[in-house]
């Protein structure tokens, strides 16, 4: 894939890096090897050099912390080599992102996205909101953040802040439920690092069924006008893009199945092929525009990239030097229940995301911890715990990438993109969720 000309030299450079990762991924896979994983390790650490100076102030910072905070523990507790094994664990990170730019280029050219778009937006106004949960939550699937870009055009022009304002939140409630279960999600990718042994078909329908539940909580406390009809309605607009979310998650778990790689290997390993063939066949598709237009995107994705290497290699060093710490002696020494821990997870990541703590940052900590230390919880529980914390505080922070897009594209002050509602909805989601975790888990552990 080709850098499109109208770049400039380091976004040129930064595509080039992104798409090598990708392609020697898909190699690794397939072949594993010693030389191919230092090559890669290489390549993704200059990838983070080209694209931190691209990046926005916050993003600047948040990495400047994340450089900070590891090279003093590496310091104080002599955990140099670890920067190299953090930055190997994270090159399949730059391949992933570069598949989830190739899907959202593939729904932009596919017609049952712009079918249910146009049956999305026909609406009825005054009964909408279960459709707006709905919506976020399914559309967000696939294109996450795109979804606000769909949704951002029902208003119309003439629509006031505070109307703009309560559409934008109720899409969020959807959205923020994407990571409990979706395998194209960032979360899903940070905690499958940790937690490898969890089959990516079980936190799926885990999630579903969790996400099910907070749909309801969300039209039970904050539909004013909807009810199951609405929902019924809005159900039936999101239809036809139903079987491509399916199907592109079917592959993503068979795959993983089949050869036993894990869920991004898998990811990237078996997506690309499909979504080329998706927009071949597609009425009006063309490969090439899929292509330049996957290119041009690529060169967004530097700072997730910088943030999620950044995170990964603090993590491994953190984890390193966690027995030289006493934290770990400290915790075991709590002898928390299983359902403490749950609840400690869930709750802190919420709190964290208030805090404008990043939620790949406060992710990471918890998993460091928490797979270290003897919890009783099976780890199935606990990586759905994190991905519950992880999505539901994305409503409510504002270092959450979907809060910062929403609020553009619905033109509201990023103050507004929070609310007493959705903080209602982050805890109450939070707690519901962490009861229902505690209660399976003791079917889990043996």
């Amino acid at each position: 894939m080709n850098a499109p000309a109208n770049l400039s030299f380091l976004a040129k450079a930064l595509v080039i890096l992104i798409c090598a990762l990708w392609v020697l991924n898909v190699i690794q896979a397939l072949f594993p090897s010693q030389g191919l994983a230092q090559i890669l390790t290489v390549l993704l650490a200059c990838t983070a050099i080209i694209a931190l100076p691209q990046a926005t102030a916050s993003v600047k910072i948040l990495c400047g912390a994340l450089v900070s905070i590891t090279v003093v523990l590496a310091h104080t507790y002599g955990k140099w080599e670890a920067i190299e094994v953090g930055l190997a664990r994270a090159t399949i990170f730059p391949a992933f992102l570069a598949t989830i730019v190739l899907l959202r280029a593939t729904a932009d050219q596919r017609r049952e996205v712009s079918v249910a778009r146009n049956l999305f937006t026909a609406l009825d106004r005054e009964r909408r909101d279960s459709g707006l949960v709905v919506g976020g939550f399914l559309i967000g699937s696939i294109l996450q953040v795109g979804v606000f870009a769909i949704m951002a055009p029902i208003l119309g022009r003439n629509a006031n802040e505070n109307e703009r304002q309560e559409v934008f939140l109720a899409a969020m409630r959807g959205m923020a439920l994407v990571p409990l279960w979706s395998p194209f999600v960032v979360g899903m990718a940070v905690t499958s690092q940790y937690l490898p042994q969890v089959l990516v078909w079980q936190i799926m329908l885990m999630g579903l069924g969790l996400s099910a539940l907070c749909i309801i909580l969300s039209i039970i406390c904050f539909d004013r006008h909807g009810g199951l009809l609405a929902l019924w309605r809005s159900l039936q607009t999101l239809a036809p893009i139903a079987p491509s979310i399916a199907i592109a998650a079917l592959i993503v778990v068979g795959t993983a199945v089949s050869t036993g790689l894990s869920t991004l290997q898998s990811l990237v390993l078996a997506l690309p092929v499909p979504c080329l063939l998706a927009v071949y066949f597609s009425q009006g598709g063309s490969i090439p525009t899929a292509l330049k237009e996957t290119s041009l995107r690529l060169t967004r994705i530097g700072p997730e990239t910088t943030i999620l290497t950044f995170a990964t290699v603090l993590g491994i060093v953190f984890e390193s030097a966690l027995p030289d710490m006493g934290l770990l002696a400290w915790l075991q020494n709590l002898n928390l229940t299983p359902t403490i821990v749950i609840f400690v997870v869930i709750t802190a990541m919420n709190l964290m995301g208030v805090m404008a703590i990043h939620s790949i940052v406060s992710g990471t900590i918890l998993l460091v911890i928490f797979t270290n230390v003897s919890t009783g919880v099976s780890d199935l529980i606990l990586m759905q715990a994190v991905l519950v914390g992880w999505g539901l505080c994305t409503a409510v922070s504002l270092s959450s990438l979907s809060v910062v897009t929403g609020a553009t594209m619905f033109e509201i002050p990023l103050t507004k993109a929070l609310s007493w509602s959705n903080l209602v909805y982050a805890f109450l989601g939070g707690i519901i969720c962490a009861l229902i975790l505690s209660a399976i888990n003791p079917v889990l552990v043996v």
